[in-house]
């Protein structure tokens, strides 16, 4: 949907207030490459960027192991990193542009059921978004991947050859955060079109050919068909295991020197064998490590001790609970078409499946939060 004339001032000066509050963010980083030890996903991300970029492959070498590792993470970000020249600076530019488009995407994607002041206030929501802030300076996935399925789900909703880019887009996502490989077809079913059927087979064919390569390469590399990482079995375990928390901590690995002589895939195969082996035993222990999960995904403030401190649990709360609140009533009220709350409910349901199946973050619901703010902003019935 075009933005009318009038509205092009408005939403551009969101947009550049959305900028200005993500590269000051970005600035006011430190570009020491040493200083991403302090996520481990980050110096991950960018050891596989910096190899790709020197010409060594899509690998890097994980210390808990002493070995190198090939397909332990998908291709997609490193190659975002790698397009940036693994430049640390280059990339939260880059990033900060990506999720200020965002605003544009959640204004787009509003026009659909609200009327123009409101879907400005959705977009406002986002530029001021503190958990689309605080990432776009991090080098990790969760920008890139949010802004995908953004832009895809705007696509989506579109007629003809705009919806197949959309689903183009979703599916090379997927390269970008593995977990998300269902996502693409789920998000297709909760489109009405006269042909329904073949964009959900669309879906789920653009998502094979997408995953192939990486796939076959995998194969060639590793003896073995990974159609997304060696990292799933690792992930399976660190949520379900005697001393799980519903958060994060490999430490485990210490504990277990048996993973030091397996290959990546093994370790892979074992560690999600020994998840299953504890979820088979301890059937009521992992409904309650769920249940946590999925309170620490929809947490209104950061629960770990590295985002804990008081200016971030305040400046999240006052604006995380008003628009969860204002989104949960906006659905139980009914304030839009059936089809487009599910669209826009659709990630964060399969966020939340997935996530209390693995570990659990309020920083895996990022992806999510641009839908979550076209919901809040459709709290109050309006009128096309």
């Amino acid at each position: 949907m075009a933005v009318p004339a009038r509205h092009h001032v408005a939403l551009a000066t969101v947009f550049f207030f959305a900028l200005m509050l993500r590269l000051g963010w970005a600035f006011h980083q430190s570009n020491d490459p040493a200083e991403l030890n302090a996520l481990p996903d980050q110096q991950e991300y960018f050891q596989v960027g910096q190899n790709l970029l020197a010409g060594r492959g899509l690998q890097f070498t994980d210390p808990r192991f002493n070995q190198t590792v090939w397909a332990y993470r998908t291709p997609g970000y490193p190659v975002f990193i790698a397009a940036c020249g693994a430049s640390i600076p280059a990339v939260r530019i880059v990033q900060a542009i990506l999720d200020s488009s965002i605003v544009w995407a959640v204004y787009l994607l509003a026009r659909n059921w609200l009327r123009e002041s409101l879907s400005l206030a959705a977009a406002a929501l986002a530029a001021v978004n503190p958990l689309l802030i605080y990432f776009s300076s991090l080098i990790l996935s969760e920008t890139l991947f949010t802004a995908m399925l953004a832009w895809g789900v705007v696509l989506l909703v579109r007629k003809s050859n705009f919806a197949l880019i959309g689903i183009a887009i979703l599916a090379a996502s997927v390269l970008v955060r593995p977990s998300a490989i269902a996502l693409p077809v789920l998000l297709s079913l909760a489109i009405r079109r006269e042909r329904a059927i073949q964009m959900v087979l669309l879906s789920a064919a653009m998502t094979v050919v997408v995953l192939f390569p990486w796939a076959l390469r995998n194969h060639l590399r590793l003896n073995a068909w990974i159609w997304t990482s060696t990292n799933s079995g690792i992930t399976r375990y660190d949520g379900f295991n005697p001393a799980a928390t519903g958060g994060s901590d490999q430490s485990f690995v210490r504990d277990m020197p048996e993973l030091a002589g397996m290959g990546e895939v093994e370790r892979s195969d074992y560690l999600s064998r020994k998840a299953g082996e504890y979820i088979g035993e301890h059937p009521g222990e992992c409904v309650m490590l769920a249940l946590k999960k999925i309170a620490r995904l929809w947490s209104p403030y950061p629960l770990s001790a590295q985002f804990s401190r008081p200016l971030y649990v305040a400046v999240l709360l006052v604006y995380s609970l008003p628009v969860m609140l204002l989104a949960a009533g906006c659905i139980v009220m009914r304030r839009l078409p059936w089809r487009g709350t599910l669209l826009l409910v659709m990630p964060a349901l399969y966020l939340t499946v997935i996530h209390a199946a693995s570990v659990s973050s309020l920083r895996y619901r990022l992806p999510a939060e641009p839908m979550i703010v076209v919901l809040a902003a459709g709290a109050k019935k309006i009128e096309q």
